[in-house]
């Protein structure tokens, strides 16, 4: 209510202000009509009818805040600067014509923010300009909070209102879209009067450059004169096309009825499906045979439409957006060959699930008639043995043995040509996931849509195939190792692509093994075996997808192998041993949790460390088995605790995939009797990054039982402020290759920096791991970092429990 209070303090002519707040919302109605009509015509009329509701809306304002600033009367004589009131004009037009331009051309909430700051900023600073082109014996002294209260009040209504008023359909909308725009105007100008305190002053004025009320009231008339006349122009304009482009449909209509009464007898008891067309290309007639075989509705089709129209419009049913350009430029060639051509030969056009024979003949007025088969049944009876013998079922992708004939053939091609054959195996990396969450429905979907992007990758003399389950195989002769290159990224980019935003929502990723021939092998079968263990290599290797085979890997395999044979049963053997790392806290030099650190110790190996066996089990499964147990024991361990310390412990990316963890979490707990506030389960954004949607749901239930989730090594890897924004974890671990590196290297220090300043603005305690000096301390206090972990408080160690009670037998001898 201040804005009607302050004009009823400040002398303001309550006659003048009604006529200005109607002024402006007749306006905003005049704007709001034209920005509909802008939305609803074609793109070469749009530019002129958003610049008339620029206009419109320019001219208004600004005759809304004169009217306004002539009913404002401060008990001193006042005039108006012309130069600065011609610009203040200028400017609220240039405002708010550019605004609309700008949301007509980003509808998007950040492109409405932007047109409404661009035409709320012209709209305030043809306010002041406007307060400043006031001649009068005073001074003007600003208040700047109200200064910038008006800016925000002419800018946030218009964030809502040009949304409404370009692409709202109902009344009530418009209604909306106009009182925002009034709304934003009303409240800038009296918050902006609000802001101003009057010191009398004097001054000198030049009669050449001031204008007096009076003459103000004619440019005010003037300008509202204009803006009527715009509006009134833009509705007879567009009423008049309306009716023009409705008479133009009845006409048409006519047409089409008349045309079709005398042929439908005829035409709709035909077999085939026929089209007819003039001497210059036009659609004359169809029938509803030729609508059944290519399914695009009963009124896709008009008279008149250009045979390049209706080809677009039949076979867009059937083939991707992509291709159809593509296609019936193709299908266009062949038709003026077969009407030039004085044979009578069929165009065979083949898409998903129908087969049509087309048969075109040339008239004598120029004109064509061209008549369409479905010969489906027919190929798919010839097809159905050849693709039973040497297609997979599931996909249609040449089998395992087309494939190996391919290969063979190859093979013997390279030797004859010199040439290379290059081998390549696609395994999916969660096809067992999509197996177990969503189905088997959807992991045989998934496996079509990875066939189809592999065939959609190969070209000529390139070759695909299903080995079986989730494996595939591709093939190529080359000469150039860029050419193998170019395959392989190729294939790549095809994965990449089917989860960009595929239709059934699944998440597939797959990981390549690359063999050579004669490079790597001597035969089929060896090529195939390197192929696989380059693949398995690629699964193994975190952020690696692809990988070439080397030599060496097959006694690297072997030895993978045994380690995952050793790893099995290695904690019921009592090999495994958790160790604990004090976590303490700089504010109150306490130690407030542990963090739990698996090692194992291997019989013959010795220390393994886990960057080697933590993968090994991730690849076979084992640390599953393996992540429960570390879970069991510290929790177990962490209940022996006083003082309400916390054990932290790591999940893997395999652990966190499964949609059971928090039923087993739930259960450990219940069984340890550890609380859940006492838990802090750590993870990387590599775990996260696989499958982001799945795995921050799982979080989302863990967090929703009281356990804290910390997201460990920020800084490396993966890390994003994205992942920060879609889950609010509860710690934030610094890594510890900064801090080590802090005393030396400026730029991990200012790492630091940064992540602690983005810790403390979201409120979520930070971490530092590896501190190691004082040094490290130092820095970490100057810059407010919350806890530390590393070998200067406290290198890993047995139970904190076990040496509770060691001292405790120590004390008592």
């Amino acid at each position: 209510m201040f804005p009607f209070l302050f004009c009823l303090r400040d002398q303001h002519d309550a006659p003048l202000v009604i006529l200005a707040a109607i002024v402006c919302l007749l306006t905003a109605a005049a704007t709001v009509r034209l920005c509909r009509q802008a939305a609803w015509t074609d793109t070469g009329s749009r530019s002129l009818w958003l610049t008339m509701a620029g206009l419109t809306a320019g001219l208004g304002i600004w005759a809304t805040h004169f009217i306004a600033m002539l009913g404002y009367d401060p008990g001193i004589v006042i005039g108006y600067h012309v130069q600065q009131t011609v610009v203040s004009l200028l400017v609220v037009l240039a405002g708010a014509t550019g605004g609309l331009f700008i949301a007509t051309r980003a509808p998007h909430w950040l492109g409405s923010l932007l047109a409404a700051s661009v035409m709320g900023g012209g709209v305030t600073a043809m306010h002041y300009l406007g307060m400043a082109a006031l001649e009068m014996p005073a001074l003007i002294r600003w208040k700047a909070d109200y200064v910038a209260a008006s800016a925000v009040f002419a800018i946030v209504p218009l964030v809502l209102a040009l949304p409404l008023a370009l692409r709202g359909r109902s009344l009530a909308k418009g209604a909306a879209a106009a009182g925002l725009i009034t709304a934003a105007v009303v409240l800038l100008h009296f918050t902006g009067m609000t802001a101003i305190t009057l010191i009398p002053s004097r001054g000198e004025f030049s009669p050449l450059s001031m204008m007096s009320p009076r003459a103000m009231s004619l440019w005010i008339f003037l300008a509202v004169s204009c803006t009527i006349a715009l509006t009134a122009a833009a509705a007879i304009t567009s009423r008049r096309t309306g009716i023009k482009l409705r008479r133009q449909e009845r006409e048409n209509q006519l047409r089409v009825q008349g045309m079709k009464a005398q042929l439908d007898l005829a035409l709709e008891n035909m077999h085939q499906g026929l089209c007819l067309y003039d001497g210059d290309g036009r659609l004359l007639l169809w029938n509803q045979r030729f609508l059944d075989l290519y399914g695009p509705g009963s009124d896709a089709l008009q008279c008149g439409m250009t045979v390049g129209q209706v080809i677009r419009t039949g076979i867009a049913n059937h083939l991707p957006v992509t291709e159809v350009e593509q296609r019936a430029a193709e299908i266009e060639r062949n038709l003026n060959q077969a009407l030039s051509a004085s044979g009578d030969a069929p165009a065979i056009s083949e898409y998903p699930g129908v087969v049509v024979s087309v048969r075109s003949r040339a008239l004598p007025d120029g004109g064509w008639v061209s008549t369409f088969d479905d010969i489906t049944q027919q190929r798919r009876s010839e097809e159905r043995i050849r693709h039973l013998a040497l297609h997979d079922g599931l996909t249609g992708l040449p089998n395992r043995r087309r494939f190996n004939d391919v290969v063979d053939r190859d093979l013997d091609v390279t030797a004859r040509a010199g040439s290379r054959l290059g081998l390549v195996v696609v395994d999916l990396d969660n096809f067992k996931d999509i197996n177990d969450s969503r189905g088997h429905s959807a992991g045989d979907q998934a496996l079509k849509m990875v066939a189809a992007a592999l065939k959609d990758a190969v070209r000529e003399n390139e070759h695909v195939a299903r080995l079986g389950g989730d494996e595939f195989a591709a093939a190529i002769l080359y000469r150039e190792d860029y050419e193998l290159a170019d395959f392989v990224t190729r294939l790549s980019t095809g994965l990449a692509a089917i989860n960009a935003g595929n239709a059934h929502d699944l998440s597939v990723h797959a990981s390549l093994g690359i063999a050579t021939y004669p490079a790597d092998s001597q035969d089929r079968e060896q090529l195939c075996n390197h192929a696989d263990l380059a693949m398995y290599r690629a699964k193994g290797t975190v952020g690696e997808r692809i990988c070439y085979y080397e030599k060496g890997m097959d006694e690297q395999a072997r030895e993978r192998r045994q380690l995952a044979a050793d790893l099995r049963g290695a904690a019921a053997r009592g090999e495994m041993t958790i160790l604990y790392q004090p976590q303490r806290s700089l504010k109150d030099d306490r130690v407030n949790g542990y963090e739990a650190l698996l090692r194992w110790t291997h019989p013959k190996r010795g220390l393994v460390p886990p960057d080697i066996f933590i993968p090994v089990a991730e690849e076979t499964g084992e640390i599953l088995a393996l992540g429960e147990w570390v879970l069991r024991q510290a929790c177990e361990e962490a209940a022996r605790w006083g003082d309400g310390l916390t054990v932290a412990i790591n999940l893997s990316a395999v652990q966190l995939s499964q949609a059971s963890l928090p039923e087993s979490v739930a259960q450990i707990l219940l069984e340890t009797g550890l609380a859940p506030r006492r838990l802090e389960l750590e993870i990387t954004e590599t775990a996260i990054i696989a499958d982001k949607p799945r795995a921050l749901h799982i979080l989302r239930k863990l967090k929703a039982m009281g356990i804290a989730i910390a997201i460990d090594d920020f800084g490396t890897g993966y890390s994003s402020l994205d992942t920060l924004n879609s889950f609010p974890f509860d710690k934030i671990k610094i890594d510890k290759s900064f801090v080590i590196g802090s005393e030396e290297r400026p730029q991990a220090r200012a790492i630091i920096r940064a992540v602690l300043a983005l810790g403390h603005s979201l409120g979520v305690p930070v971490l530092a791991e590896g501190v190691e000096t004082s040094g490290h301390v130092d820095l970490l206090v100057a810059e407010g970092c919350d806890q530390v972990q590393g070998y200067l408080f406290g290198r890993p160690g047995h139970a904190p429990s076990l040496l509770a009670r060691e001292q405790a037998r120590l004390a008592a001898g």
